[in-house]
């Protein structure tokens, strides 16, 4: 019987439309489908799960609290971009464990940037490096054009985003109540154009996208039930067509979608 991987790379769509970053692997066989996978990239909205867990372990230390509450910015501080806590200019404080299912479900840049303020950029960093992924790092807020311009950003890789979500997935993450619950969030994703739209009705995905103008990404795990059993992270860069020069659509959406039905199909065929 052939292996995951090598059912894998029978399978994978060969035409993609810009710069690919690709790991894979199934999470009982470690055996990695790997593609640009060292190749560092902007992060996008990718990065947040990294941040996700970085607050999470925070709970789990003691130093936060599931419901500790945090001051937004003022409203005209808020960052554009996805979500909805910029147009709330009413609400000026949030628990964490709100902020975090914004910061992921919709992928709230506010919530996202509001969390970075109380754990601290190099604490997400650190998080990277005790994960083995020293090629992903948090720098700056979301969608802070100054920091970028000054040349700040936050990078990743494809094989360090499969690292990630395979700790999480794994238990080495965070305790097993807390990985509960950072799995039901990313479960609860909204934008399920990518990994998770051409699967069949009764898989399950795990997935965070990330989009910038020409640039389009989705890491996830993929399995049935309650249970993740790949991980797959899909980062395209360098996208030229008209319809990637904006956040929605273009082929890169479909070729990741593709990329997810190709994950599902070897984990079920032989």
């Amino acid at each position: 019987m052939r292996s995951f991987a090598e059912r894998l790379r029978a399978r994978l769509p060969g035409d993609c439309p810009g710069r690919l970053g690709f790991a894979a692997w199934h999470l009982d066989e470690n055996e990695p489908v790997l593609i640009g996978q060292t190749r560092q990239v902007d992060a996008a909205s990718t990065i947040k799960v990294l941040v996700m867990i970085t607050a999470l372990r925070a709970v789990q230390d003691g130093t936060m609290r599931w419901d500790s509450c945090l001051p937004l910015p003022e409203p005209g501080d808020r960052v554009g971009g996805t979500g909805v806590l910029r147009e709330l200019h009413g609400l000026r404080s949030m628990e964490l464990t709100d902020l975090i299912t914004l910061m992921i479900v919709i992928s709230d840049n506010v919530a996202t940037n509001t969390v970075i303020d109380a754990v601290g950029c190099d604490a997400v960093t650190d998080t990277a490096v005790s994960l083995g992924c020293p090629d992903t790092q948090l720098q700056r807020h979301l969608n802070d054009m100054r920091a970028q311009a000054a040349g700040l950003d936050n990078v990743t890789t494809a094989v360090d985003q499969a690292r990630i979500l395979a700790a999480l997935a794994s238990g080495h993450a965070l305790d097993p109540g807390t990985t509960r619950h950072a799995l039901g969030v990313l479960a609860r994703q909204q934008v399920r154009d990518r990994l998770p739209a051409r699967l069949p009705w009764d898989a399950r995905c795990w997935n965070k996208t990330g989009e910038e103008s020409c640039l389009r990404h989705d890491v996830g795990l993929i399995g049935t039930g309650d249970r993740p059993e790949a991980v797959v992270a899909v980062l395209i860069d360098d996208l030229t067509d008209s319809r990637s020069l904006g956040i929605r659509g273009g082929p890169a959406v479909d070729y990741i979608a593709r990329c997810g039905e190709a994950v599902h199909s070897a984990l079920w065929s032989t």
